[in-house]
């Protein structure tokens, strides 16, 4: 758990994590920002019987425009006419209202053209009440039956209630990248070792073919490496660096050195070159054309990892293309979450 906690710790200080949090909490700050100054739709109350009816309107304030989604059903005996209907109460402040759009289908377009007057003129005097409670007609002007029922039009509490699940996801998603990356540090110290071997194994070659002895061709290595600035330094230099400096004083030969490191961090290509000087070492075996050959070979990798990383290029910009197709979606469902 300590070291969960830890590497949560670690993954949320890497730059590319912060910056990614904090991209995708502005977006979810300006859309709630949005959100806060379109302000929560004050509405009042709908009184419902057992049979699920809309009996009334329990208004919050009559001062203030309300709007209610309902379904208006004219029963006609056999036929049954369903409209849906958006009311606009108005408040005493404006007296501009308008009823939603109204959908249906009817035989007899004379009779849908009453029914649709009569409707209209009560969704008018209803819009226009003054009233605390709305008592809901349950018959036309003409006498035919209707009852009121709640629409199916979802509310604006929706939109707050989508953005703290997609911006949870979106952390998520961020933090475990990062969590990716730095429990991946073997992987990660592989690729560097094998980047960084070619030209060590280059400089031994010449060196060693130039009559130089292992140890003193090491030595000149790691103060070439030593020359740069420490930030300009790739990661296998500074182990390098470190591993000559931490053998100081000690008695173990560089081949022996050099043959742990390999076997520590288990990349199998410098374990063949230091068995290679091990070998020298003990036995006194020919290691120019050895290490000439191993040299050819690591740069022939080194250009197959280079095309390989090249085509992974697309691969990794999916994630950054996602969050724009995100923020995308956030910016097309402002407007739509302020029409609601």
């Amino acid at each position: 758990m300590k070291k969960l906690i830890e590497n949560l710790r670690l993954a949320i200080r890497d730059p590319v994590v912060t910056k990614q949090l904090y991209l995708i909490t502005l977006a979810a700050a300006l859309l709630v920002l949005v959100l806060v100054i379109k302000g929560p739709e004050q509405k009042g109350k709908l009184v419902v019987d057992s049979e699920g009816n809309v009996t009334s309107i329990q208004r919050h304030s009559v001062g203030n425009i309300e709007k209610y989604d309902l379904e208006l059903v004219v029963d006609e005996g056999s036929d049954r006419i369903e409209k849906e209907i958006e009311l606009t109460i108005q408040g005493t402040a404006g007296q501009n209202g308008a009823n939603g759009g109204i959908s249906a289908v009817s035989e007899d377009e004379k009779r849908q053209a009453e029914i649709d007057a009569q409707i209209d003129s009560i969704v008018a005097d209803i819009e226009y009440s003054r009233d605390t409670e709305i008592i809901l007609p349950l018959e036309l002007s003409d006498g035919t039956p209707v009852s009121w029922r709640k629409a199916g039009k979802s509310g604006g509490s929706e939109g707050f209630a989508l953005i703290p699940v997609m911006y949870a996801a979106l952390v998520i998603v961020v933090i475990k990248s990062g969590l990716d990356r730095l429990t991946d540090e073997d992987g990660i110290a592989r690729k560097e070792i094998l980047r960084g071997l070619p030209r060590f194994c280059n400089q031994l070659f010449l060196m060693m073919n130039a009559g130089m002895i292992l140890s003193d061709a090491f030595e000149q290595i790691c103060r070439s490496y030593s020359q740069h600035r420490k930030e300009d330094m790739t990661w296998f230099e500074r182990e390098i660096i470190e591993l000559r400096e931490s053998s100081a004083g000690h008695r173990t030969s560089t081949a022996a050195l050099l043959n742990g490191f390999a076997t520590a961090h288990n990349v199998k290509e410098m374990i063949r070159i230091t068995t290679i000087l091990v070998e020298n070492e003990k036995r006194g075996s020919d290691v120019i054309d050895s290490l000439s050959r191993e040299s050819r070979y690591l740069w022939d990798e080194r250009k197959i990892t280079a095309r390989e990383r090249g085509k992974l290029i697309v691969t990794k910009m999916s994630f950054p293309l996602g969050m724009l197709l995100i923020l995308l979606i956030v910016i097309t469902m402002a407007p739509a979450l302020l029409n609601i």
